[in-house]
This record gives C-alpha cells, structure tokens and sequence, in this order.
C-alpha cells in the first residue's frame, strides 16, 4: 500500500478508477473527503446522517484506500485498521468559520505525519490538530498557518467517540492528584503490604478471573483491598472488575481500551467511582480524554514482560509530551525501575506504575523507599525536554 494521501481535487481520475474497479494499482494509505465530495463519488444526493457517512466511509475504504476520512462541519469520521469513530473538538469552538484552504491543511498535514511513520489513526488526529490550530489562528490573525506547538495544545485534541454511542464524559476528580508510586498487585495480601510500606495509590488487578465461580473469591478479595487502603488512607483502583467494585463502594476502577466497550460507564459515573484508563496511541488518548476520566495511564513507556502488546515503547519523550498535553493527571507505565521512576518523574508524570520492581524485589518495602526516593529527586531535578510532537507508537505496514 503506498504510504500517499489522495484527495478529491488531485486523485478523482484515479478515485473513480478504483470504484469503478477498472484500477489495479496501488491505493494510498489516506483517502481524505468531505462530505459532499463523498456523496458525489458515490452518486448520492447527500450523506444526510452520521449512519450514512459511516457506510460511505466504509464502501470507500473497500474500494480505493487502507483508510479513510471524511471531513464535516467541525466533526470528522474516520475508518482505518486501527480504529473508527467520529472525531469532534474537545472544547468549545471559536468563532472561526469554514475556510476552503482547511482541506488542504489537512490533507497536507496528513501527509507529513504519514512520511514520518504515523498509521492512518494516529496521521488523522494529528492532521486534525493542525488544522484546528490553523483556523483558530486565522479568526485572529487572518493566517492559515498552525503554530508551530499546536500539537503541544490540549485545546486542539479531538474526542475520539467509541463505538457504540455514549454521552457519558466526566469522572469524580482524584482526592490526591499526586498519584506518587503508583502499584499494581494482584491479591489483597499486596495490597495491605504495599500500603503498609507507605505506597497511597495502588491497583488490584486480579486477572484470568472474570467468570461466575470465581466472582465470591474475587469479591473477597475487593472487600479486604478496600479495608486495607481505607485504613491507610490511600487511593484504591480495581482492574476490570467494575461491576464488583461498584457493588463494594470502591474508590475506583482501572479500564483498558478493551474494556470501554463493554463496561457500564454510566453506571460507574452514576456510583462517584473515579476512573483510570489505559491508552497507547494518539487516538486511544483522545478517546480516554472524550470521557473526562480521573487519571490516563500513558504506554507502554519501555519495554515489559508483563503481558505481549504490538506497540512501540514510547520512551521518556512520549511520556513527557503526554505530561505536557494533557491537564488531568498522566501515569506512565510499564518497564519502570529506580532510575526510570525518576526519569518518569522528570517528564512530570502523576504517578508512575510499578509492578515487578515492588512484587518481584527481595524485599518489597525496600524496594518501594527507594521508588519513593527516586520519584522525589526527579521531581525536585531538572525537568525533561519535550518534544513539539510525539512520535509513533504503532509501527506502520
């Protein structure tokens, strides 16, 4: 597939050769439209409804390219292997109105993120913060031009939705923003050892348990871990199981990408429970950022063991950009150790997750006062530089 944006006003000879199925030769990697050039390729009178667009998206994306965007009054929707969904602001719109130059914005800016390895989703969110950050420019200025940090701006960040439709958004804040060592057990046993030694943020995360003989152990096990961080004072977050911490009144739950589309996250909101969610890759921030939630866990920052996942480690210079970008507080995860936990704490983070550095050391409660020591001289140290944008963290085919 070649790694080439196509438009409607440079590629439709080619476009429609495609379509028409009379064109062997390689699609782009992009194919962006908008709603009107999209409704012409396709010989309707109009893409009059947000099913309508995700069904010419489709037959698009089929037809002529890897991935495809089609470009609206301010909410775009994109079909690409790594993701769909519709991509609207995250804050209230300026005053700015359409400019017919926008497209090209776009289009030119998917290009540059695609020659610098991005994947379609991860191109689609950064051309649409160029050009978000083109036009608010403009009703100032009078210039189309982003500046050049526009991708350092959380104002220009899209909502990414999910893919069934959800108006939930906005989770209970943290009590404690400084989410420090942050440690992921798996019993609650670790759970009162871990605050015990002086740990105030802590993630049980029972795994391989989600079927109906294991709910009373793993209901067990919730009660204790609740009875464990009230006691200490600390900040208590259950893995996947919302249903359960929900019915136990637990501090709050931990979800991956996985689990947003299927946990009841009315239900979680409804309950006060705070929320955490896992991200990996531009658009997995932008929809954790849809949802308002407590905290984004940010990775995975180095390498790890703890399980197989196809994403680059993004390395101190994501985290620090994530840091940056996002205003609700950001942990990094995975890999971490003494020095990466100051490191993580220069970049700003948090809260930096531990796993194997507490629960695999010969002794844990020494292990966890060094980690508290080494978050505190990053901290206090000089603070990472951060990059104007991020780079890739799914590798490109």
């Amino acid at each position: 597939m070649n790694r080439t944006v196509w438009t409607f006003a440079v590629n439709l000879k080619e476009i429609q050769q495609r379509l028409d199925q009379t064109s062997a030769s390689p699609g782009p990697a992009l194919l962006c439209l908008s709603h009107n050039e999209a409704a012409k390729l396709l010989r309707v009178s109009a893409l009059d409804s947000p099913e309508a667009v995700m069904r010419a998206a489709a037959r698009l994306r089929v037809a002529v390219g890897e991935a495809v965007v089609i470009t609206g009054d301010g909410v775009d929707y994109a079909d690409t292997p790594q993701a769909s969904g519709w991509l609207s602001p995250s804050s209230t719109p300026g005053p700015h109105k359409p400019h017919p130059e926008a497209d090209t914005i776009f289009a030119d800016a998917a290009t540059q993120a695609l020659a610098r390895g991005f994947v379609a989703m991860e191109t689609i969110v950064m051309a649409w913060m160029t050009r978000n950050d083109a036009l608010s420019q403009h009703a100032g200025t009078g210039l189309l031009q982003p500046r050049p940090d526009f991708a350092q701006r959380s104002s220009n960040l899209p909502f990414f939705s999910l893919p069934h439709a959800s108006s939930v958004s906005g989770f209970a804040a943290l009590s404690d923003a400084d989410l420090g060592v942050y440690a992921v057990v798996y019993s609650a046993d670790w759970v009162t050892r871990v605050v015990s030694a002086g740990v105030r943020t802590v993630q049980l995360r029972i795994k391989d348990a989600e079927g109906q003989q294991h709910r009373a152990m793993v209901r067990q096990e919730i009660r204790q871990s609740i009875d464990a961080t009230t006691a200490a004072g600390a900040q208590l977050f259950i893995n996947d199981h919302w249903r359960l911490a929900i019915e136990e009144g637990a501090y709050g739950v931990h979800l991956g990408q996985e689990d947003l589309h299927i946990a009841d996250l009315a239900a979680i909101r409804q309950a006060g429970l705070r929320l955490g969610i896992s991200t990996h890759a531009y658009w997995e921030v932008c929809r954790a950022w849809a949802l308002q939630p407590s905290y984004i866990a940010c990775g995975p920052v180095h390498p790890t063991q703890a399980k197989a996942m196809p994403w680059i480690p993004q390395g101190n210079g994501n985290l620090a950009y994530w840091c940056k970008l996002l205003p609700t507080p950001v942990v990094g995860i995975a890999g971490m150790d003494v020095a990466r936990m100051e490191e993580a704490a220069a970049c700003g983070a948090a809260g930096v997750a531990v796993i194997s550095a507490i629960t695999a050391a010969v002794s844990p409660e020494a292990a966890i006062a060094e980690l508290q020591q080494a978050l505190q001289r990053g901290r206090s140290g000089p603070a990472m530089p951060v990059p104007l944008q991020p780079r890739p963290t799914l590798a490109a085919n």
